[in-house]
């Protein structure tokens, strides 16, 4: 793609339609933000727990709470409830109690153990969310939005009359675009893809299924292999927004298919040797081989081969031609033979020059079977020729669309005569609009396309030739080729697609960057998924709703609760001891209780949180305390207060939590 800088990526909340509306609305930041996002998602988690340990221990006192006497290990594990807390602290604490008491209460573990596994899930279960939580993150996967200023496409300036300016330019960016294309697609395409080079695109690799029978596209008598032996690749139907990212509802969505047919082509007869008598050429007086497979502008032949090349140290060359089916500008102008009026038409022709291999080849692009000894060092080694000096290949490139809601669709044709067909397809505008971008690139798609520009290099039998000497290859090396060329034209599909997004890297002198137009256009600009795994972060908005609803209504809750159904019982007038039992099980009013009992302080507010003395009143221990057993006295110059109609301690409050 032109431009991957993380500001062309879109940060805020987007839907992403592959998994509709509600899940796949998702919110992208920068990575540092995301870094932020997630560190409070964790820890909001983990004070959600707490409160949900807090209501459990209430939910636990209350249920547990009695107006009879009770023993004192009941009572330590409802102060335990009251005041830890977290339910590190109450695991910690019930252990404590359970470990003093194992030998002087009864069944202190059954009493126990009830309690502290409740406890213990509660941290498990939050330790485990407060994990998960940062998965919200994987649930948005790393699909972000790219909005570039520059979406647009590149239009030749000189499209009537083509200059040397454009032409240079054109050739240019055709070379670089198949380049990258075709290093994509090596690595991407194969049984093994590069994690570090593949993970571009909305999606890795664009499917397509092989057939190496089918009927052969062309007249039987040029058909090498017969009539039912050719090569197909066929991707099927491909939907436009899983495929090429182009983010956008079921409803807005198109579906586009490529099938390209190959055969070898049965170059005898089909050529004359003649010798160069023109001064003016520059192979005047060589032989040449012609192959009339239809004139080429004011030459008869389609394509010339200098049988001078046989003694140079020349590798692999190969030539290619294209013929646009209802074009009435093509410079080649195939046989009736070859010609077909519903797909585009690529011509090859290999010659492999002074190639020699190591073992016999029986594919029919690279047959060679003469033997050919040469000496190396001091040995005799037999190597073998091509059979022929330019073997010829041919394909048949077919598009379609159709339109996924009416099951409609144009015929398989070639990219002029397919542009008519999409209007009858009943489009919205938004699908139409998708339709003629992706039909925007098809001539770049062309085999033509994807070999011409590389020449040799396209060929996967290149990668194994070594100073023209070639190793042995399968006699399906030629469905090899095809299918890489094919996967190419994949890549190059995904490649323009988001360029057109992202806008190009840089707009040569004799191009014009055509931007959006139209509200649709725009639309489809602001709506191009890739894939990107460092510098930002996307969040599933449901799963930090769900965290961020969930956790607050445990929150607001553990600080409500208490308050609300102490409403209610005094409404009713119902279970109000258990409320009572609530407030004075607290620490600071276990510690008044203590202290008041012990005649120290004069106390108020004794049914309320915090309890509260007399500003010039002052508590604490005996100077001479036991060390090993403390207990509070009544300290000098203080004395027990009782308030008119308030029972004593011991006969009220106290009863009342059966001490």
């Amino acid at each position: 793609m032109s431009q991957t800088a993380d500001s062309i990526i879109h940060t805020g909340t987007w839907i992403n339609w592959s998994q509709g509306r509600i899940l796949g609305s998702t919110i992208t930041l920068s990575e540092r933000n995301g870094g932020l996002l997630t560190a409070f998602l964790a820890t909001f988690v983990a004070t959600a727990g707490v409160a949900c340990w807090a209501i459990l221990s209430y939910t636990l006192h209350q249920a547990r709470a009695r107006q009879d006497r009770a023993s004192t290990i009941h009572h330590q594990q409802q102060a335990t409830l009251r005041n830890a807390g977290t339910p590190s602290s109450a695991t910690w604490q019930f252990l404590q109690i359970y470990w003093y008491w194992r030998k002087n209460a009864v069944r202190p573990l059954a009493r126990t153990l009830p309690l502290l596994l409740v406890a213990l899930l509660n941290i498990v279960f939050f330790a485990v969310a407060s994990i998960f939580s940062s998965y919200v993150t994987r649930a948005a996967g790393n699909e972000v939005l790219i909005r570039s200023p520059r979406c647009g496409a590149l239009v030749s300036k000189d499209y009537d009359s083509v200059s040397q300016q454009a032409f240079s330019d054109f050739q240019r960016l055709e070379t670089s675009d198949t380049s990258i294309a075709a290093s994509y697609s090596r690595a991407c395409y194969g049984d093994v893809p590069d994690p570090l080079q593949c993970n571009q695109y909305a999606q890795r690799s664009l499917p397509w299924e092989s057939n190496p029978n089918v009927t052969c596209p062309f007249a039987p008598e040029l058909c090498l292999l017969g009539p039912t032996a050719a090569y197909q690749m066929d991707t099927g139907p491909l939907d436009s927004h899983r495929a090429l990212g182009i983010n956008a509802p079921l409803s807005d969505r198109v579906l586009y298919r490529k099938v390209t047919t190959c055969s070898p082509i049965r170059g005898k007869n089909r050529f004359e040797a003649y010798n160069d008598t023109d001064p003016s050429h520059i192979a005047y007086g060589d032989t040449l081989v012609g192959y009339l497979f239809g004139p080429v502008g004011e030459i008869n032949y389609t394509f010339q081969y200098n049988t001078h090349s046989l003694a140079e140290h020349n590798g692999y060359e190969l030539t290619s031609l294209v013929a646009f089916a209802g074009s009435s500008r093509r410079a080649w102008e195939p046989i009736p033979a070859l010609s077909r009026t519903d797909g585009d038409l690529s011509i090859f022709f290999l010659t492999a020059n002074s190639v020699s291999y190591q073992e016999p080849v029986i594919d029919p692009f690279y047959i060679a079977t003469t033997p050919k000894p040469i000496q190396v060092t001091d040995a005799n080694l037999t190597f073998y020729s091509p059979d022929f000096v330019v073997n010829v290949m041919a394909c048949v490139d077919e598009h379609q669309f159709c339109n996924p809601f009416t099951s409609q669709c144009t015929p398989l044709n070639g990219v002029l005569v397919l542009g008519s067909g999409i209007t009858h397809l009943n489009l919205n505008v938004a699908q139409y609009t998708t339709a003629q971008l992706i039909h925007l690139h098809l001539a770049e798609l062309t085999t033509y396309s994807i070999v011409h520009s590389r020449g040799a290099l396209a060929l996967r039998a290149s990668e194994t030739l070594n100073d023209n000497f070639q190793v042995g290859l399968p006699s399906t090396q030629w469905m090899t080729e095809m299918s890489s060329w094919f996967g190419i034209s994949m890549a190059k599909l995904q490649q323009k697609v988001v360029q057109y997004a992202t806008g190009p890297s840089t707009i040569p002198d004799s191009y014009n960057l055509i931007k959006p137009q139209t509200a649709a256009e725009r639309n489809i600009c602001n709506n191009q998924i890739i894939r990107k795994t460092n510098g930002t972060t996307s969040f599933s908005v449901l799963g930090v709703a769900i965290i961020l609803i969930i956790g607050t209504i445990l929150i607001i809750t553990s600080w409500t609760l208490d308050t609300c159904v102490r409403s209610i019982r005094g409404k009713k007038k119902s279970n109000q001891y258990k409320s009572l039992q609530w407030i004075v099980d607290e620490k600071l009013q276990l510690q008044r209780l203590a202290y008041e009992e012990a005649g120290q302080g004069r106390w108020r507010e004794g049914a309320t949180t915090v309890p509260l003395t007399e500003k010039d009143d002052k508590i604490g221990l005996p100077r001479n305390a036991n060390m090993e057993h403390p207990r509070l006295s009544q300290l000098a110059g203080h004395t027990v207060i009782t308030y008119p109609g308030t029972p004593p301690e011991t006969e009220g409050l106290l009863e009342q939590k059966g001490r």
